[in-house]
């Protein structure tokens, strides 16, 4: 089809009502000082408070997502993550609320007396997640608030005790045995199908959106290409489940300027988890080591051979970048991510040279860690997940786009070769 009947198509689509929840989700800021803010209110802070409280935690760069869950609503801030599938909420007083380093007073907890909502399954679980993390809890059902709609009877889990997890988390991935919260929208109406798409915008940006059963044409450079989610588990009736949003990364590339090095094998694939729930982005040793020739990284301490890489600050300003091919590696989705948007924290002197941190992380055989394009290859990508028909689509992303152009994804899923 052409682009200009897509695009008539698309227009005449933008005139009738569209069933689609736009929700904005944001990662914290750092303050001049630091300082923390007192957290002994008990009412959840706003988002430029509560970032400010954030500047101490580690895992300040993932991003967040605010809810209410119950009636009256009680306000959460959970971390948005396109990797599991679960909702899970603090009990308030519970120790998964003590154990945290920011207080759930700030966060917000959930009281399940105060809802008239709540409806208890009196069912118990510990859910996992893949970075080996677990809340355990107690199963039950309420009504969550988000982007202005309220799910009604959603299933989540009301943590009381974490080992690795201290939050809350709202799982959008692929539904197993109990249904997500996407997966709700679009059973009860309120989206068009079983899909999002997540913009992060660029690493200074404070906040991206999540659109539920829907695509922004304003927030990505055309065309949109689609690729099968692979990686699943074929079942007894011959179905395929699939667990995680996994794709195919077919070609690794760096870049200086118009020097293009090819950094894979001919013949090369790697499944890969697109997951936000991840700060950085983790490749496996070989390819890791390449990239931390050609970008002048190294790995730190300097006597480690994988995990954590560093790379002067001063590179920042330079013209290098990464092409990273999925699917087919000449007709799929290329993404380039330049070396801006992999420079993160400062980390202070090393041997005179200010080193920051580099936003790839090596896994070793030992690791058992797969494949993970974590948030610094996302802010680059503009990715729509369908989970109805187990298709990705993804194209460059657009930063600092204030605009909108919302396109609804229907029964067929996403559009191919969607053009602006």
């Amino acid at each position: 089809m052409k682009s200009s009947l897509v695009l008539l198509a698309y227009v005449a689509l933008a005139a009738t009502a569209q069933r689609v929840i736009l929700a904005d989700i944001w990662k914290p800021q750092g303050t001049a000082n630091g300082t923390m803010l007192d957290p002994s209110n008990d009412t959840l802070l706003s988002k430029r408070q509560f970032n400010s409280v954030l500047t101490q935690k580690p895992d300040r760069s993932l991003y967040w997502i605010n809810i209410t869950m119950g009636t009256p609503g009680q306000a959460q801030a959970l971390q948005l993550d396109t990797g599991s599938r679960g909702l899970v909420v603090p009990s308030t007083g519970s120790s998964l609320c003590s154990s945290t380093l920011v207080p759930c007073s700030v966060l917000g907890s959930y009281d399940s007396s105060k809802s008239s909502t709540f409806d208890d399954t009196d069912q118990s679980t510990t859910e996992g997640f893949g970075d080996g993390g677990s809340v355990t809890g107690d199963w039950f059902y309420d009504t969550v608030h988000i982007g202005g709609q309220a799910v009604t009877s959603q299933l989540a889990v009301l943590g009381t005790s974490g080992s690795g997890i201290n939050e809350g988390i709202l799982g959008v991935g692929f539904p197993s045995s109990y249904p997500t919260i996407n997966h709700n929208l679009a059973a009860q109406g309120i989206i068009a199908s079983n899909s999002y798409s997540i913009w992060l915008d660029e690493l200074s940006a404070a906040s991206g959106t999540i659109l539920f059963g829907g695509l922004n044409l304003a927030k990505f450079v055309a065309p949109l290409l689609k690729m099968p989610v692979v990686g699943g588990t074929t079942n007894s009736d011959g179905s395929i489940s699939y667990n995680q949003p996994t794709v195919e990364l077919s070609r690794v590339a760096t870049l200086q300027g118009t020097t293009t090095t090819v950094q894979t094998a001919s013949g090369y694939s790697e499944n890969a988890v697109l997951d936000t729930g991840t700060s950085t982005t983790v490749l496996q040793k070989p390819l890791a080591d390449s990239i931390i020739a050609a970008m002048g990284a190294q790995y730190y301490p300097s006597t480690a051979t994988s995990g954590n890489i560093i790379v002067p600050c001063s590179a920042a300003t330079s013209d290098l970048s990464i092409d990273f091919h999925f699917s087919d590696p000449v007709t799929g989705p290329t993404i380039n991510v330049a070396i801006q948007e992999l420079v993160l924290q400062d980390l202070g002197a090393v041997n005179g040279v200010e080193m920051c941190l580099f936003g790839i992380y090596s896994a070793a055989p030992a690791d058992n860690l797969p494949t993970i394009m974590g948030d610094t290859f996302l802010r680059s990508a503009y990715v729509v997940y369908d989970l109805d028909t187990n298709h990705i689509g993804m194209a460059q992303t657009v930063f600092d786009s204030g605009s909108a152009d919302v396109v609804e994804i229907g029964e067929a899923g996403i559009p191919v070769g969607v053009q602006a």
